[in-house]
């Protein structure tokens, strides 16, 4: 196995120990948390409030439907033209051909690639 592959399988392995390690950490400091009654209480009236708030949502939402309904047509339609630009993008960058796009206030836009490893199913 290349030098290249076992230091990718390394650095992996230290991520998911950092995870593991941050994971832990979190419960502690939870722990810590729930030592407190009077933090109890406010995470319950904050709760209220949450509901409260979401009541006021759906009310706001059921007034202005319309406008919910433009806004996620909207939205879709964004995600969907980013979609064929990112795949235009590739499709430049695969001929090696340089992608720039200006704006109107002349700041420049260039591709940015990331790459993450997924659990395979």
């Amino acid at each position: 196995m290349s030098e290249v592959l076992d230091r990718i399988k390394e650095m992996h392995k230290e991520i998911l120990e950092a995870q593991k390690k941050k994971k832990d950490l979190s419960q502690v400091i939870k722990d810590g948390f729930a030592q407190y009654t009077e933090y109890k209480d406010i995470t319950e009236e904050m709760n209220k409030l949450r509901e409260r708030r979401k009541q006021i949502e759906l009310q706001v939402r059921q007034e202005y439907s319309s406008e919910y309904t433009q806004l996620e047509d909207i939205s879709t339609d964004i995600k969907d033209s980013k979609t064929v630009l990112s795949d235009l993008i590739w499709n430049e960058l695969m001929k090696n051909n340089t992608v720039e796009v200006t704006d109107e206030w002349e700041n420049k836009y260039v591709p940015q690639v990331t790459v993450i490893l997924k659990k395979e199913r």
